[in-house]
């Protein structure tokens, strides 16, 4: 049965604590990937038990919903839930969780994830171009050949470029100039002049590289920035600072120039001179271990690798992953670290998934476990076959383990290898395996292909063979047959029970946050908050930029966008005041906290400020929504009459 996308979007929108309590909201290949203000109002247990939520991860300061393929159909229902930006950093004064190298790992995928439509787009173009030129249908040489090719490489050659804009917006700093800097990495000019070789530039050494020289004595060591990943990873911090430090120094009346004039002027020696050439040396230095393992060890390299994958992705650090692969593909032209085990690990997966389809007598679990398996067999997504079936029931990933382990380490053994990116690694893109590395003696393009055809039958073949001796229904708890006349009339009385609204012991007045004038909030011209979605309410058309608490509580959330905040009432009410409409896109500048999260605060204390004359200068409406987010939880919420106000003023009484 198709997922109901609407019912299941609220449902985790209201287990995760209400729209008001996710920052963020993005999606990958299979999570919805959200930023929680508070991740201890989120009932994991409760998100789980979601029809279609395969799977709950907390990583990177991320909550992670698995959903599996449908998650992108999933998000555009989601995003009408609320306001959610799409920027995945943390809320405002909320500790990172995990280690530093998960917070790293973490990191380095939210930036990589918004950029995989696009390389698997081009790299599958590439796929199909190699494979024209292969059987002679169409010659390198050819215009058309030009035209298609140059489109495909255009993403990897001017990678830099597209990756300082994912990280602004991960960061949420400015992407123009984030991009920027990408842009220089890949400029012509200097792509020439690091070339080594024009005519009248003064050329020197330095840690025995050639280099040449800016300001005529800072060594700018020579080297090519294309289709690379860390230097713009490592300009992250830096330039972070510089924006910020630029904005601190620069007046008002100058800053629409000054700004980016210094961030450049900052950035531009950093990248060149120090952190460019040490994300070129640390490529090389992946590049050599990559080199070292595989040249010695191939069989146990891939082996091993092919074996831990699906713990990899259980954790989302596949994505963490990308710049050694970039790494290899721009070094030696291939890559196995990532092609090749994630294609003997994603079948394995799909093999597991179909034994326990042929072995279980239980109807609902071989239903699940022949789409599972497909799903990982024929589009490479896995997750659905790890959390539904494979891990659920554990053997079955024990059997995956072993058929992953054993077909890699027969695909080093036989040299197979990936030559570019063309989707997630499965039987459908075993064409990325087309093609002849240089340094080997082996010449027949198609020779990865028919090794990797045989790896992935091993894979698929052990793992269900495994799978169907170790599972059996009554160590997974299955009982056998379903009866799915009683799951449906058990879904239908579940679907009739509507959520109790308790009264509370006295009504509670709110007052109101801003001065201006009031609009009911069916007029607001947001089909999210005319809805009702994230609470009852009513809104202001504000005359004065000052925001001040409606009662006493505490602040809940802020947000680095500043556009909004959460206060909770010492009675337990919920407000959430949003300052405009779609604010959030202004990345804070007409906004000023002067509170902070879990501040106390007393009726009357200024909350915030906001400039309304940039917010309307920057085309944006001011309607300001101020809701109560748990109204289910009280019977009665009832605006006042008038058509203006006066912060201080009664707003609404709560019942």
């Amino acid at each position: 049965m198709a997922l109901d996308y609407v019912s299941t979007s609220k449902k985790i929108v209201d287990a995760v604590g209400g729209a008001g309590n996710i920052v963020s909201a993005t999606n990958c290949m299979t999570r919805l990937r959200l930023v929680l203000s508070d991740e201890a109002k989120a009932d994991d247990d409760a998100v789980k038990k979601i029809k279609g939520v395969k799977s709950v991860i907390k990583q990177g300061g991320q909550y992670q919903v698995v959903i599996g393929n449908e998650v992108s159909n999933l998000m555009k229902e989601f995003n009408k839930l609320g306001n959610f930006s799409e920027d995945a950093a943390p809320a405002a004064g909320k500790k990172p969780e995990g280690n530093p190298v998960q917070r790293l790992f973490g990191f380095v995928a939210g930036c990589l994830t918004p950029l995989l439509p696009a390389m698997l787009g081009t790299g599958m173009v590439k796929v199909l171009l190699t494979l024209l030129t292969t059987t002679k249908v169409m010659s390198s040489t050819s215009p058309t050949y030009t035209f298609l090719f140059s489109m495909a490489d255009a993403f990897f050659y001017f990678l830099p470029i597209m990756l300082g804009w994912s990280i602004a917006k991960k960061t949420n700093h400015s992407v123009p100039m984030y991009m920027v800097i990408g842009a220089l990495l890949v400029y012509p000019d200097l792509v020439t002049i690091l070339g080594g070789a024009v005519e009248g530039v003064t050329y020197g050494t330095f840690l025995g590289q050639n280099c040449a020289y800016m300001f005529g004595f800072l060594p700018v060591v020579c080297a090519s920035y294309s289709s690379s990943v860390l230097p713009m990873l490592l300009m992250t911090p830096v330039m972070g600072w510089a924006e910020d430090f630029a904005d601190r120094v620069s007046p008002n009346v100058l800053k629409a120039f000054l700004k980016p004039m210094i961030f450049f002027l900052i950035c531009t020696p950093v990248v060149l001179v120090v952190l460019g050439p040490l994300g070129t040396i640390l490529g090389q230095v992946l590049a050599a271990i990559t080199t070292f393992l595989y040249g010695n060890f191939p069989w146990l390299t891939v082996g091993l690798l092919s074996a831990a994958m699906p713990f990899i992705v259980m954790t989302g650090m596949h994505y963490a992953l990308m710049p050694l692969f970039y790494s290899n593909l721009a070094t030696f032209g291939y890559d196995v670290v990532i092609l090749v085990t994630m294609f003997c690990s994603n079948i394995a997966q799909g093999g597991a998934a179909f034994g326990v389809a042929a072995k279980t007598k239980d109807e609902e679990t071989r239903s699940e476990g022949i789409a599972c398996g497909i799903s990982a067999t024929v589009a490479g997504v896995t997750e659905p076959a790890m959390y539904g079936i494979n891990l659920r029931f554990m053997k079955p990933m024990i059997a995956a383990v072993c058929g992953a382990g054993i077909s890699g380490l027969l695909a080093g053994l036989t040299s197979v290898k990936g030559f570019t990116m063309g989707g997630s690694p499965c039987f459908t893109s075993i064409i990325t395996f087309i093609g002849v590395d240089p340094a080997s003696t082996i010449t027949n393009p198609y020779h990865g292909v028919i090794w990797g055809t045989i790896c992935g039958i091993l894979s698929l073949a052990i793992s269900f063979v495994l799978t169907f001796i170790l599972f059996n229904d009554k160590d997974a708890g299955l009982a056998g047959e379903v009866n799915t006349d009683a799951i449906d009339a058990a879904h239908a009385a579940l679907a009739g029970q509507e959520h109790e609204k308790k009264a509370i012991a006295a009504p509670v007045e709110i007052d109101s946050p801003m001065t201006g004038k009031l609009v009911p909030m069916k007029d607001v011209p947001d089909e999210v908050f005319a809805s009702g979605a994230l609470g009852e309410g009513i809104a202001i058309l504000p005359t004065d930029g000052k925001v001040v608490a409606p009662c006493d509580g505490a602040v809940a959330q802020t947000m680095d966008t500043r556009h909004a905040i959460g206060i909770v009432a010492d009675n337990g009410v919920e407000i959430l005041i949003h300052v405009g409409l779609d604010t959030v896109e202004l990345h804070g500048t007409p906004f000023k906290y002067h509170v902070k999260a879990d501040q106390e605060v007393k009726k009357g204390d200024l909350l915030l400020t906001a400039d309304l004359d940039a917010v309307k200068q920057a085309g944006k409406q001011l309607y300001t929504p101020v809701i109560v987010t748990n109204s289910d939880d009280y019977t009665e919420i009832t605006p006042v009459d008038g058509a203006e106000i006066t912060a201080g003023q009664k707003l609404m009484t709560v019942k």
